[in-house]
């Protein structure tokens, strides 16, 4: 009786475990404080770092966003932005000494991959470190 069932109960189960799952779009973040160093102390900041997978909106790969404010130097001024003792780029001071740097992975340039321990840095052009 059960006979002319199994051949189409096995098939399903075959499929079941073939066939690949659905996955899931995900977005991960992670936002880092930044502090003033010494004759830079009131300034501060933040840094965001995200990365997303199987978005369909957005390209995977990751973006990194760092933003400061109240950093007391001259409008105008160029901050260089290390990641991980290597220079990724500069930001530059609005005139309310506000700033923000956007950096967007893309199939040929990919965004350092930050974590919890990172080292990000924002130093003036003679080396003075005004962020860390």
């Amino acid at each position: 009786m059960f006979d002319k069932f199994r051949f189409p109960m096995v098939m399903c189960v075959i499929a079941t475990f073939a066939a690949p799952l659905p996955c899931q779009a995900y977005v991960e973040t992670l936002r880092l404080p930044l502090c003033g160093c010494r004759d830079y102390a009131v300034g501060q900041g933040s840094v965001t770092f995200t990365e997303s997978f199987g978005e369909k909106t957005r390209s995977d790969g990751g973006t990194l966003i760092i933003e400061v404010s109240n950093i007391p130097l001259p409008p105008g001024t160029e901050l260089r932005v290390i990641v991980h003792d290597r220079e990724i780029g500069t930001l530059k001071l609005d005139k309310r000494r506000n700033g923000r740097f956007v950096l967007e992975g893309t199939a040929k340039k990919a965004v350092p991959k930050l974590t919890s321990g990172s080292s990000v840095v924002l130093k003036l052009e003679n080396g003075v470190t005004v962020l860390w």
